[in-house]
């Protein structure tokens, strides 16, 4: 298998520490070069449809739903809101509520991506992630890491196969069965026999682990771990991504990252 059929951007975060408390502009419509035309949402849109997705699901929030990018002019999207009440709303429950809604995602035929709206990628990962082999689900992994309490960390058994992930888990004693694969860069490809499993893991959490707290999509993917159930594709330069949690980095994205992809990105 090659190529991606469908994805789901999880787009309903505000990211204030980028723009500052005063700003009104959502992290993913932020822009990423100075003409203001080319946001977040517009250099993942061009990405995935590069590799073939033909059905871009994008999940928003009262903030971000239906809002219209340049991007958006060539390339539709389905909006999918994440109405869920009070505050303890994530990405998992955005995740939750795109496998569940009426668009039929999970279908058991297609290959799905899944992945946040914060994180740059260079786009030729897409490739990477798409063009790796087997029909179990996959995670991409940087291999490229500092030892960091600070990042999401991919940790494997003596197989390779990815088994947990996590923040502070770095030489902790109970992860001494486990050797530690890399970075998680947020991005996976959800193959088509897996579906119904990552259904009910979503479904599980909803219903027990995160029902009343605030979630993380992470929550779920650690059940398809659990089970031994994905792969990782891992890459070593540690260059080709970066998620943008603060100025500095959103600073160095746009000054570095992006006029170093943008070749690799179709108009």
């Amino acid at each position: 298998m090659s190529g991606i059929d469908k994805a789901i951007i999880l787009a309903a975060g505000m990211g204030r520490r980028i723009a500052g408390e005063g700003s009104s502009t959502p992290k993913p419509l932020l822009p990423l070069d100075a003409t203001g035309e080319l946001t977040f949402l517009d250099w993942h849109l061009r990405s995935l449809r590069a590799h073939g997705a033909k059905e871009i699901f994008v999940v928003g929030s009262k903030v971000t739903f239906g809002a219209k990018t340049s991007a958006m002019k060539d390339i539709p999207v389905t909006w999918v809101m994440n109405d869920f009440p009070g505050d303890a709303s994530g990405s998992g429950h955005s995740t939750h509520l795109a496998f569940t809604s009426e668009h039929g995602i999970l279908d058991g035929k297609s290959r799905v991506v899944l992945m946040d709206a914060d994180v740059v990628y260079d786009p030729t990962l897409f490739a990477d992630l798409a063009g790796a082999p087997g029909r179990r689900s996959k995670t991409l992994v940087c291999g490229a890491f500092r030892e960091t309490d600070e990042e999401v960390m991919v940790f494997g058994d003596d197989r390779g196969v990815p088994r947990v992930h996590g923040k502070g888990l770095m030489n902790r004693p109970f992860m001494k069965p486990y050797v530690c694969m890399g970075e998680a860069t947020g991005l996976l490809l959800l193959e088509p026999d897996d579906h119904a499993t990552w259904l009910a893991a979503s479904t599980w959490c909803m219903t027990f682990s995160t029902a009343k707290t605030r979630s993380e999509h992470e929550d779920i993917t650690q059940r398809m771990l659990t089970a031994g159930a994905m792969d990782a594709v891992v890459f070593d330069d540690d260059a080709r991504c970066m998620e943008c949690d603060t100025p500095e980095e959103y600073e160095v994205v746009r000054r570095e990252m992006v006029p170093r992809w943008a070749p690799a990105l179709p108009r």
